[in-house]
Parts: structure tokens; sequence; C-alpha cells
């Protein structure tokens, strides 16, 4: 039995990744007979009790999910104050290049660093900390296609158009991530549809932009949201890449909502952004664009190229397998 213990933010929420791959990593992992898990909120961290729970506990691994700024590695080093034994694992979802976090490293030092790109794996390299690549999980039985009957019923059951081309992001409304694109997709044979769930963090100005160009904004709470995936066309995924401006902070390097995307067989139009293209290679329904240009004519290849396989591209991501290969690198950290 491996004592595990993850910190993290593992709150519902369907249009953050990083929530979404601590509360799916946490639930699959709550699932295996000989792992024995306590989750560590990232918000209640600083408070004794946390401590305390983990003191009590004694684990053998502390995990460390989420992004690892110089607040994440303090987290990490309270955690193994707590327990002194236990081997430091993190979990870089999101690359955090910066002097603070590199002259902390050496004596924070976790055990292994799980990175998703190679970029991100080097900057840990460079501070002599074990490294290993693994991509995010995919929730494959949630997220499947449907036949062109379910997809009309779901479009009936929605109020959306069964007559034109449906084109889904899912994400927050703010600078960086490219958003204002989906504005030049709207057009009288395709709706935009974007979903977001927290008001709290969008840009109002690309909020009434988008919408005054016909695009339509759900910012409801969608515990159903393979749905929406199960109803569109197309995925567009437009954040901007790291050498136009330093906006990667805003997203996972392998973000979950493209590869939900992917798990429904939808053709995905995405930027080459983070670990994407070192994973999966263009093809099969699959595009890569560097810019608004090669969005609208990769849009327009995608209307004439043969159906999509994208979902067989995301298979490697199914969590069974990844939550497999989790446990091999714990079983080795351990030996």
């Amino acid at each position: 039995m491996i004592k595990i213990c993850l910190i993290g933010d593992f709150k519902v929420c369907p249009d953050r990744s990083i929530y979404k791959m601590a509360a799916q990593l946490a639930d699959f992992l709550s699932k295996e007979k000989d792992i024995l898990l306590l989750l560590c909120p990232r918000e209640h961290f600083t408070r004794p009790r946390s401590l305390n729970r983990i003191r009590r506990f004694q684990p053998d691994i502390i995990h460390l999910l989420g992004k690892p700024d110089a607040a994440e590695l303090f987290r990490l080093k309270m955690a193994k104050l707590s327990a002194p034994r236990a081997k430091t694992v993190i979990s870089a979802q999101q690359p955090v290049n910066t002097r603070t976090v590199r002259n902390m490293l050496p004596y924070i030092k976790p055990d292994m660093a799980i990175c998703l790109s190679q970029k991100s794996a080097s900057f840990f390299r460079e501070a002599g900390i074990e490294t290993v690549i693994l991509p995010n999980g995919v929730d494959m039985a949630t997220f499947q296609p449907v036949s062109p009957e379910i997809k009309a019923e779901l479009r009936r059951r929605y109020c959306l158009p069964h007559n034109k081309l449906l084109l889904l992001h899912v994400g927050p409304i703010r600078a960086g991530r490219g958003v204002d694109l989906l504005r030049r997709m709207q057009n009288p044979d395709t709706q935009v549809i974007m979903a977001v769930s927290n008001p709290g963090i969008f840009n109002r100005t690309l909020l009434e932009n988008l919408r005054k160009s016909g695009c339509m904004i759900l910012t409801s709470f969608r515990p159903n949201i393979a749905d929406l995936y199960a109803l569109a066309d197309a995925y567009v995924y437009p954040m901007l890449l790291e050498e136009d401006a330093n906006h990667q902070i805003f997203s996972s390097e392998m973000p979950l909502s493209v590869l939900e995307a992917m798990s429904a067989n939808l053709p995905v139009i995405t930027t080459p952004f983070g670990a994407l293209p070192e994973v999966f290679p263009a093809g099969e329904g699959l595009y890569y664009a560097h810019d608004d240009f090669e969005f609208l004519k990769a849009f327009q290849a995608y209307t004439q190229n043969p159906p999509a396989n994208t979902r067989h591209k995301v298979a490697t991501c199914a969590w069974p397998l990844i939550i497999t290969s989790l446990k091999e690198l714990y079983t080795k950290l351990l030996a």
C-alpha cells in the first residue's frame, strides 16, 4: 500500500483545465486498491489542521499539482517538514521559468518533476531534479463521439441550429487566450459557442465584442459539459503562443479541453501550444495554426476534409493508462 498526499485544487470547474485535471487524477487514484490517498486542498493548506493531517498520515509521497510557482514550492516545503521521510513530486502543469523559482529549487529540490513538455523538463533538469514526461489524462468514457441522431437531439434540447456548423471553445474570456479570433469565425453558416463558468475573470470588453459579433456565450456552470462536445462540429483553441505574448500562465501546457474534444472525436484547430505538437502530430482532423490567417485557412480545410480520427490520437492519454504510468513512477521513486 502506497500512501499518497495530493496537494492541489480539486474544485469542480469545467472550464479550468488544472482544476479538472487535479479532481480527475484524485478520483482515478482513489479507485486503486494499492493506493491510500489524502487530499489537501491548496486553499486550506496554510491552516494548522492541514499540516496536522499530513503529520498524522505520514505519506510515502507528497505530490504537488498545478503551477510550481514560489507559493506552491513553499507549500511543498511545509508539507515535507510535516512528513520528513516522504518523497516529493511536482506536476508542472504550467511552466514557471522565473528567477525566484529557479533560486528556490536548489533548496526545496523535489525528488521528481513530472512535466508535459521538453521545455519545462529542461528547466527542472538544469536545477538537478529528476524529470519525466507524462501527458495529462482524459476521461474517454465521459467524452465520446455520438451518432448523428444523438447530435441532432442534443441540438434540439439546447435550442441550437441544426443547419449550421457549430464551433466550440471552452475556457475563460480574457486577454492572452486569442479568443477574439472567434469573432471572425462567426458567420451566417457558422455558430461559435463559448462555454465559461467563472464570471469573475471575464474581460468585459472582449465579452461584449464577442456577443455583438453573434458568438453564443454560455456563462453558467455546466456539469454536463460533455453534451457540448457531443453536439459540436469542431473545437477551436486559439491560445496565443509564448513567443507572441507572455500569457502561457493562463493555461496548462496540455489543455484538457483539447484532449476532451479529441476524445469526442471532434476536428480540432489549435495553435501549436505547449506540449500539444510534441505529443500529437497534425493530421486526421488535428490542425495547427500560428496566426489568424492560418486558423481561417485550417477552418476552410476542415470543412472539405474527410471525417476526423482524433479520438485515436488521444487514446494514449486515457486515464487508466496514465494512472498505470504514474504508479510505476511512484514505485520507482520509493525503490
